[in-house]
């Protein structure tokens, strides 16, 4: 209940917004009493965290079908990055230290070292992966997640009626396309070039 409490006060207000006295009162409870349980604010935090990646799975599939269970993996990443905005930032700030997240770490890798991907390849390349997740979360988060997509929209065609079209005819021209730098689409765009890339390499190795 503690951690569940913590997890709705961060989706909705901040990770700021996660203190002890302020969970203790979306509970009805005393503050003192939440110390029974978690140790600090760092200490809940983290069990956040292990709830969320917990969710987390990677894909079932042949052992060495790294395009399959890792890149599926990394999808999953990042839906749960996008429903949980602070996600990225807690796990950048307290490393990858919670339960499940070595479990996690433990399969994609192996799935990737079973495709031929040498030890240091492996990890190269998963955090290649999991680095770009992280950045396009980032990036999408403020312009269509936490505010209508509409509005990301207009605030390119406000920012491009500002611009004179003889100095800057390309973002003119390319206005219509413009907003879907943060979109389903783009994320799918560049990973796409992603594993294509790794997909070649691997290639060129065997």
């Amino acid at each position: 209940m503690i951690v569940e409490a913590a997890l709705v006060l961060i989706d909705t207000e901040g990770l700021e917004a996660v203190t002890m006295p302020h969970v203790a009162q979306r509970l009805g409870v005393g503050t003192m009493s939440l110390y029974r349980h978690v140790s600090d604010k760092r200490d809940l935090v983290d069990a956040v965290a292990e709830r969320v990646m917990g969710q987390i799975e990677v894909p079932d599939g042949a052992a060495d079908d790294w395009e399959r269970r890792v890149v599926g993996y990394l999808r999953a990443l990042r839906s749960a990055a996008t429903a949980h905005p602070a996600l990225g930032r807690i796990l950048a700030d307290h490393g990858l230290t919670v339960g499940p997240v070595f479990a996690q770490l433990e399969t994609v890798h192996g799935v990737l070292i079973r495709a031929g991907f040498a030890p240091g390849d492996a990890v190269r390349a998963f955090y290649s992966l999991f680095t770009y997740v992280f950045g396009s979360v980032i990036w999408e988060l403020p312009r269509v997640h936490q505010q209508p997509e509409e509005a990301y929209v207009s605030s390119w065609n406000k920012a491009i009626d500002a611009l004179d079209p003889s100095d800057y005819p390309h973002l003119h021209a390319l206005r219509p396309d413009l907003p879907s730098a943060a979109s389903d689409d783009q994320f799918e765009y560049g990973l796409g070039l992603l594993v294509e890339s790794l997909r070649t390499r691997g290639d060129q190795l065997t």
